[in-house]
């Protein structure tokens, strides 16, 4: 048996396709990876970066791999202007050429492919070429990303990418066929030519000249010189549960973070009700990213103190400390990013998030070449001297926390999401609705969420009130949303149960689709 979890069917579709025909989950992330790209221009694509977790069942091996945009030479603290708080006081750093980083989506597919892959790097780009040449019916969600004031300033200062994603200018009808033929012709060229094509051929000279031509930062020399990193998963354990996710710079540190502190805060859960639950959560969250906002950054670049956070004995010290970071917040959106989970017969494992940055990346597109530029300085901060301050060769820190679970030794479920801040705490809380609230996979995900930073509580009103009292009362600003609302991710999942049985589903917040296959 094998499953896909995604944010569009004809990703799903790309990723069950490949299984049916031989290939194992890697080569189906390949397609999946590419076919989101077509599918989901406004979150990932060519021009972005991403991470994935891949567990290797006959070895019981987890392997992670880092492909992130990079900052290229020249990107350092002081080319944004912001205040003392570090928050921006223009918009150079969220949209436009100067805010494209190195994209590292492709090697990162490369890699993936190059170590694990069964079928030919050519036969996984059929899917996305076909999307893209063909095109696809543009449905509710992605209609709903073209109304946010975001998407008519970029096409109004970026042409190209008004011409591709517009109808002059305004939104496309649901239903509208969207057919994007450039895209098509730069994946034939790297379907047959190779990640070389991107990085090191015309496209990568297309893509500079345009960032150069901007005022940007990015040279061909930049992509060529582009490196995945391969890293040790984290592990951590939670009561029963033992878990692997992501390193920094990815969140999946928070999560084990988060996880800690609520052990510390209420290590009864059993005899907890709801509302001493909901409560020991928003303070666990708080804690997680105090240390967040404070000594987090791109460990390659910046002495992090990882071993003692993931530790217990730090979380029941910290927890009781009266601590104030130094913060910095990137721009907040309801859209940001994606994430699938695959599994395949032989029970390997990838759970992979990627991301443009924010909500259509920079705006920018390299004529002729489809792609949409990411715009990931935005998640950095401008100031110097900071774990998370822009650099040569840095990448941000990012929300990223593609995570697996196990009890004991059997593998239980790979679980991830888009949403930014919002993902560690989206994915924390499905791990603790299926293994202690005993939901189902779809009611795990689809229960409402709360998140908390260091700012407002931010609610889904479906939340239950006597749990939202608590929280009020606690002297916490509650920041509600209609229930469901897509600020609180996409949770794509693959849980496996007692019998070996797969369950695979796809957030309704982001129109997410599953699918299974024997």
């Amino acid at each position: 048996m094998y499953a896909v979890a995604a944010a569009h069917e004809k990703a799903v579709e790309a990723g069950l396709r490949v299984m049916e025909e031989g290939g194992d989950a890697c080569d189906a992330a390949v397609a999946v990876s590419l076919a989101l790209g077509v599918a989901e221009p406004f979150y990932s694509g060519l021009g972005g970066g991403g991470v994935a977790l891949i567990w290797r069942e006959s070895e019981k091996r987890a392997g992670f791999v880092d492909f992130s945009n990079e900052c290229p030479p020249g990107m350092e603290p002081g080319i944004f202007e912001c205040d003392e708080s570090g928050q921006h006081t223009g918009q150079a750093h969220s949209r436009g050429h100067r805010s494209v980083l190195i994209p590292g989506l492709l090697r990162g597919l490369e890699a993936i492919h190059r170590e694990y892959g069964r079928k030919p790097w050519d036969e996984l780009f059929e899917g996305a070429i076909r999307l893209a040449d063909e095109g696809f019916h543009v449905g509710w969600f992605y209609r709903r990303q073209q109304e946010e004031p975001r998407f008519r300033g970029l096409c109004a200062a970026y042409p190209e990418l008004g011409r591709i994603h517009s109808a002059s200018g305004e939104p496309l009808a649901e239903g509208a066929l969207l057919r994007q033929p450039d895209l098509a012709g730069t994946l034939r060229e790297i379907a047959e030519k190779g990640a070389d094509a991107f990085y090191e051929g015309a496209l990568a000279e297309a893509i500079a000249e345009e960032v150069r031509g901007g005022g940007g930062y990015l040279d061909a020399s930049d992509m060529k010189d582009y490196r995945v990193r391969w890293m040790a998963p984290l592990a951590s354990r939670y009561r029963d549960l033992r878990f692997l996710t992501a390193p920094p710079p990815s969140s999946g540190l928070i999560l084990i973070q988060i996880l800690n502190f609520l052990e510390v805060l209420l290590p009864d859960w059993d005899a907890a009700d709801e509302t001493a639950r909901g409560l020991a959560f928003a303070r666990a969250m708080r804690a997680a990213f105090l240390d967040r906002f404070s000594v987090y950054g791109d460990p390659y670049h910046y002495d992090m103190p990882v071993e003692r956070l993931l530790s217990k004995e730090y979380a029941a010290a910290a927890i009781a400390e009266k601590r104030a970071p130094g913060i910095h917040v990137h721009d907040m959106e309801p859209g940001s990013t994606t994430h699938f989970t695959i599994i395949d017969p032989q029970g390997n494992v990838v759970c992979q998030t990627q991301t443009l940055g924010m909500g259509w990346g920079s705006g920018v597109v390299a004529p002729g070449t489809g792609i949409i530029l990411n715009n990931h300085t935005n998640w950095m901060d401008p100031r110097p001297g900071r774990g998370n301050s822009l650099g040569a060769g840095k990448r941000p820190m990012a929300g990223y926390a593609p995570t697996l679970v196990f009890e004991g030794e059997k593998f239980r479920l790979g679980v991830g999401s888009p949403g930014s801040y919002r993902i560690p705490t989206a994915v924390a809380q499905v791990i603790l609705n299926l293994s202690y609230r005993k939901m189902s996979l779809q009611e795990g995900v689809e229960a409402p969420r709360m998140h908390l930073d260091v700012g407002p509580l931010h609610v889904e009103d479906a939340v239950d009130e006597a749990v939202l009292e608590s929280l009020r009362q606690s002297g916490l600003e509650v920041a509600p949303y209609a229930y469901p609302h897509h600020f609180f991710g996409g949770v794509h999942a693959v849980a496996v149960g007692d019998a070996g049985r797969l369950t695979a589903y796809g957030d309704s917040r982001r129109a997410g689709k599953a699918g299974t296959g024997e």
